[in-house]
């Protein structure tokens, strides 16, 4: 007799603008078994006891303003869940609370604000946290940066760049990425339009950021859905949601073989394998539907990329899998 699914779990959602929104964050949490409160700058006290609590926003920490009561609200909110050792997620200026929260100092950072996508390199921590299997040890990321926070008193550093060195770490249950995995093109975008005073700041127009970053944007959605699946399914464990789905990959080109065969591009994360031969697999198309099909193995040809393209054998011979098809799982990805 099977056993009945997890029950649902809620994650709270802090927003610190409403146009924001929780971005790719959302659907993997959702994929994960949460169900989603989001709000804008409303922490509420029962938050302690929530199943998941995450911490999200932008900001380039522009030293003169004040920090607003709300702030040091939800930085209040964090030390209370590090304290009593249930999970928290903090993105961004959420990264920077977080960090605060368990006793580091946040400031003002002292090489400028960043804007736009540049690389951040594994520190050894990094390249063991499961959060990481299968990343290569450099890859590229969206900042959007001002504030910058020292050393966490008893974190794992995970990530770091050479301008700014804390932007991933671990502490407890809880993770904090001062980075913007959960942005992709539509969302930077509007994050341009409605911040021209950040992009000021770092000499451009919001029509020469978009038109430089934006491409960049969009080539880093590999890494950056992965890392949302996997925060999404590291803190569904901890609370013991389950089910749905798993986010593999966003198809960018397909190739027929005989049969039912088809090579799918860029596929998984080459050092790691997330998936095995034998797996289900459903193609999410850009229109909603689907097409099933099952992995029967991972072709490289020769090429030495990040991802190693996967062989699908589809359920249906004439299925259509057009570039933008989500590779989804329901099963554990084996990390």
């Amino acid at each position: 007799m099977n056993a009945p699914p997890p029950s649902p779990r809620t994650a709270v959602v802090l927003l610190h603008d409403e146009e924001e929104g929780p971005g790719q964050l959302g659907p993997a949490l959702r994929r994960s078994g949460f169900t989603l409160d989001v709000r804008s700058r409303e922490p509420r006290p029962e938050d302690t006891e929530a199943d998941l609590v995450v911490v999200m926003g932008k900001s380039l920490g522009h030293p003169a303003a004040e920090p607003p009561a709300w702030l040091e609200e939800e930085r209040r909110l964090l030390a209370r869940r590090l304290e009593a050792g249930r999970p928290s997620l903090g993105i961004g200026v959420g990264a920077e609370l977080l960090a605060a929260a368990a006793g580091a100092r946040v400031h003002p950072g002292e090489k400028g604000p960043v804007l736009g996508v540049h690389p951040v390199s594994l520190t050894m921590e990094g390249l063991a946290d499961p959060l990481f299997a299968g990343f290569e040890e450099f890859f590229d990321v969206l900042h959007w940066q001002g504030n910058t926070f020292d050393a966490v008193p008893g974190a794992q550093e995970l990530a770091s760049t050479a301008r700014y060195p804390h932007q991933v770490f671990r502490v407890g249950k809880s993770y904090g990425v001062q980075f913007h995995p959960e942005v992709d093109g539509g969302l930077f975008e509007r994050w341009v339009r409605g911040s021209q005073e950040d992009v000021g700041r770092v000499g451009l127009t919001a029509e020469e950021l978009q038109k430089r970053e934006g491409p960049r944007v969009a080539r880093a959605q590999q890494h950056a859905m992965l890392l949302m699946e996997r925060l999404a399914t590291f803190f569904a464990r901890q609370v013991g949601a389950g089910g749905g789905e798993r986010y593999l990959f966003t198809v960018d080109a397909i190739q027929r073989l005989q049969g039912r065969g088809v090579l799918l591009s860029p596929g998984i994360p080459r050092r790691t394998p997330i998936v095995r031969v034998g797996q289900t697999l459903s193609l999410k198309r850009p229109d909603g539907s689907r097409v099933e099909g099952t992995v029967r193995g991972m072709a490289s040809f020769g090429d030495t990329g990040a991802a190693i393209p996967l062989l699908v054998l589809l359920d249906s011979p004439d299925a259509e899998v057009p570039p933008g098809s989500e590779a989804l799982t329901t099963e554990p990805l084996t990390v």
